[in-house]
C-alpha cells in the first residue's frame, strides 16, 4: 500500500513538474511569436507609408551629398551673440536647444526607431494590384532571392485569404487598397524556431534532474512510514501463528471436557469464542500472507467458467437450506489469467457475505460475462440497502455497517479487506452497488 501510494506521488510530481516545464516553454514561445508579429507588423506599417520605399536613414540628406565646409566659419552678425551662423548649405541654422530644423521626422520611441532600422535592412517585395484584384505589377530590391514567378503565387495565395495582414509560410504581408507588401521573416521565425529547440532541451534536462531529486526526497519522507507499516504487518504475522497454538489447545481441552461432562452453557461459549477467534486469526493470516512480498503465485490461463462452477455448487445447498433461492448464471469456457484458488476464495467470500445479509426467503445470483478481453463476475443479493457512506468503507480491515447485526451473524470485519485484497494482486477492480429497492451487488472486473 505504502508502496503504491509512494508511486502515485512520484508520478504526480512528476506530471505536475512536466506539465509546468512545457507551460512555460509554451508561454516563452507565444510571447516571442507576439513580439516577431508586432515587430513585422510595425515594419509593414513604415513600409506602407513610404509606398513601398526604404525609409531614409535618420540624418541621410534627400538633396545629396553635404556641401564642401568654408575654410572659415562665417562672422557672426553685430549685436547676435549665442546666435548660430548659418551653415551655407541652405538649411536652417539649428535651435538654440539643440535640435536641428534640418534633419527628417523621427518617429516616436525607440520601438519605432527599431522597426525604422529593421526595415532598412529587410527583404520584400512590392506587388501592385488592378481594381479586378489582378496583379499589375511585382517590385522587388532583391532579384536574387525573389523571382516574378514565386511572387506571383505567394500573392495570389494571399489575396485569396481575403486579409489585410497576416502570415504566409515565412512571409508577413500587408495589404491597403491596392498595395500588398510581402515582408520575409525567415531569420526572425528561424531564430524563434532555434529558441524552442533550446528551451524545450533545457526544460526536458530541468524536468529529468527536480524529477529525481523530487523522487529521492519522497522516498526518504515516506521510509519512516513504509518501515512503521511493515513492522505492523509483521506483528500481525508473528502474532497470529502465536495464537495458533493456544487456541488449538483451549479447543482441543474444550472437547475433552465435553466429553466428560457433557453440555455446558458456559462451555458452549468458550467453544464458540474459540472458534470465532481461530476464524479471525485465520483471516489475518491469509491477509498477512499476501501482504508479504515475493509469496504471490504466478497466475496463469484458467477456466474461469469451471472454477466458478466449483464453488457454486457446493454452496447451492446451503442456500437451500436457509431458505432462500440461489441462481447462477455462468457460460461455459470462458478464460481469465490468475489463481484459481484465490478467485475460489475470492468468490466463496462473496457468496458468504450475500447468503449472511440477503432478507428472509431472498434470491442470491452468482453470474459471469464478458465484455471484451475483461471478465465480470457479479453477486448479487435482495435485502436491506447498505448506506451510500458505508459503501465506500466496505473494504476497510474491521469495518462493519452495523457492529451488534455482525457480532451476531458471526462476523469480524476482514472478510472483504480479504476479497479486496485477491483482486488487487489480480490487477482487478471490485465494486459494490447497493439502492434500496434494487438489492446489492458487488462486481469483480478481471482485465484479461
Amino acid at each position: 500500500m505504502i508502496r503504491k501510494l509512494k508511486e502515485r506521488i512520484v508520478i504526480l510530481v512528476v506530471l505536475g513538474l512536466t506539465l509546468s516545464s512545457v507551460g512555460l516553454v509554451l508561454a516563452i514561445h507565444y510571447m516571442n511569436m507576439q513580439t516577431i508579429n508586432t515587430q513585422m507588423r510595425s515594419v509593414l506599417n513604415i513600409l506602407m507609408v513610404n509606398d513601398g520605399k526604404r525609409p531614409i536613414s535618420w540624418g541621410q540628406a534627400e538633396a545629396g551629398p553635404p556641401k564642401e565646409p568654408d575654410a572659415a566659419p562665417p562672422e557672426m552678425p553685430e549685436g547676435k551673440e549665442g546666435v548660430a551662423p548659418d551653415r551655407g548649405d541652405g538649411t536652417p541654422p539649428p535651435k538654440p536647444d539643440g535640435s536641428d530644423n534640418g534633419s527628417p521626422a523621427r518617429p516616436d520611441g525607440e520601438k519605432a526607431l527599431e522597426a525604422r532600422n529593421i526595415a532598412d535592412l529587410s527583404n520584400y517585395c512590392i506587388v501592385r494590384l488592378n481594381e479586378d484584384e489582378t496583379i499589375a505589377s511585382v517590385e522587388s530590391d532583391r532579384t536574387d532571392l525573389y523571382n516574378d514567378e514565386q511572387i506571383t503565387l505567394t500573392a495570389t495565395a494571399i489575396i485569396e485569404t481575403g486579409r489585410s495582414f497576416g502570415r504566409y509560410g515565412n512571409n508577413y504581408y500587408l495589404r491597403q487598397n491596392n498595395l500588398l507588401i510581402i515582408l520575409d521573416a525567415t531569420i526572425d521565425l528561424n531564430n524563434a524556431a532555434s529558441f524552442l529547440r533550446t528551451a524545450e532541451i533545457i526544460a526536458l534536462i530541468q524536468t529529468v534532474l527536480l524529477s529525481v531529486g523530487a523522487g529521492l526526497l519522497i522516498h526518504r519522507l515516506v521510509k519512516p512510514v513504509d518501515e512503521a507499516v511493515e513492522k505492523q504487518k509483521q506483528f500481525v504475522w508473528d502474532a497470529s501463528h502465536e495464537l495458533k497454538t493456544p487456541l488449538a489447545v483451549i479447543s482441543a481441552n474444550a472437547e475433552v471436557l465435553s466429553g466428560e461432562i457433557g453440555e455446558n452453557q458456559s462451555l458452549s461459549y468458550i467453544q464458540s469464542e474459540v472458534e470465532r477467534t481461530d476464524h479471525l486469526v485465520q483471516n489475518l493470516l491469509s491477509l498477512a500472507r499476501m501482504e508479504k512480498n515475493g509469496e504471490k503465485k504466478k497466475h496463469e490461463r484458467i477456466n474461469l467458467s469451471q472454477t466458478l462452477l466449483s464453488v457454486a455448487l457446493p454452496f447451492e445447498g446451503v442456500v437451500f437450506e436457509k431458505g432462500k433461492l440461489f441462481e447462477t448464471d455462468i457460460p461455459e469456457d470462458l478464460y481469465c489469467i490468475g489463481d484459481a484458488e484465490k478467485i475460489k476464495e475470492l468468490t466463496m467470500i462473496l457468496l458468504s457475505n450475500a447468503l449472511k445479509y440477503s432478507d428472509e426467503g431472498g434470491t442470491i445470483r452468482l453470474s459471469l460475462s464478458k465484455h471484451g478481453e475483461k471478465r465480470l463476475v457479479s453477486v448479487f443479493n435482495t435485502g436491506e440497502a447498505i448506506p451510500p457512506e458505508a459503501q465506500k468503507r466496505l473494504f476497510d480491515r474491521f469495518y462493519r455497517v452495523d457492529s451488534s447485526r455482525n457480532r451476531e451473524l458471526g462476523g469480524n470485519g476482514l472478510g472483504l479487506a480479504i476479497a479486496k485484497a485477491i483482486a488487487d494482486e489480480h490487477h482487478a477492480r471490485i465494486d459494490v452497488s447497493s439502492q434500496a429497492g434494487s438489492g446489492t451487488t458487488f462486481t469483480v472486473v478481471f482485465p484479461h
